[in-house]
């Protein structure tokens, strides 16, 4: 979620996170909220999304057009009024999450434009709604999310990451330096017992053939 930048987006952000956090059992980390970046904010999102096992994207107005032209001097040149678009950075966010393999919902503010990721597909679910104060102790919201947290977050948390890369579900480049060291040795002792069972096998058929 970006910045709030009124006292209406703070609230609905507290809420969210006292949603998660005590309703759905989950810790969330929120940028520029309980996580700081010290360098280059890209860097730090995608390492603290490594280290998550769902994605929540808040996608509400932080640009409004009053009129203008889309794809200027184009045959398909179009005027645009009254329109709202989110930041950036959600598009930017909702990309590394997917690329990551997480799973990923969406809250988006009405009457925001669809562009970009910030719209239904077939991997993640958007739930419109009115950002306000209060909104999210509705039971088609807050349902909605707990339902999303049981039924694909609590999966990828008990899934270990190890295995996500053994199976090709998970880049080296994406794993701790722990998690690295912990799949080199199941490569290595895989690659020993082989070669033992590669050795020892001729000798054991050598043994039944003479008896």
């Amino acid at each position: 979620m970006g910045t709030p930048f009124t006292e209406q987006y703070a609230k609905f952000r507290d809420e969210l996170e006292t949603l998660l956090r005590d309703r759905c059992g989950v810790n969330p980390r929120i940028i520029g909220k309980n996580e700081y970046p010290s360098g280059s904010p890209l860097s730090h999102i995608r390492e603290v999304m490594r280290e998550c096992h769902g994605v929540v994207v808040v996608a509400y107005e932080r640009t409004f057009l009053e009129s203008g032209i889309e794809k200027r001097g184009g045959p398909t040149e179009t005027n645009i009024n009254k329109r709202a678009y989110t930041t950036p950075w959600n598009h930017i966010e909702s990309a590394i999450a997917y690329s990551l393999s997480l799973p990923l919902y969406i809250l988006c503010q009405h009457e925001l434009t669809e562009e970009g990721l910030i719209e239904s597909k077939v991997d993640w679910y958007v739930q419109y709604v009115d950002l306000l104060p209060g909104v999210l102790s509705k039971p088609e919201i807050s349902e909605s999310i707990r339902s999303w947290v049981n039924s694909r977050v609590i999966p990828q948390a008990r899934k270990p990451r190890r295995l996500q890369a053994l199976l090709g579900g998970l880049k080296l480049s994406e794993m701790t330096p722990n998690e690295l060291l912990v799949l080199v040795g199941t490569f290595s002792a895989t690659f020993l017992l082989g070669a033992g069972a590669a050795a020892f096998f001729p000798n054991f058929v050598a043994l039944i053939t003479h008896h």
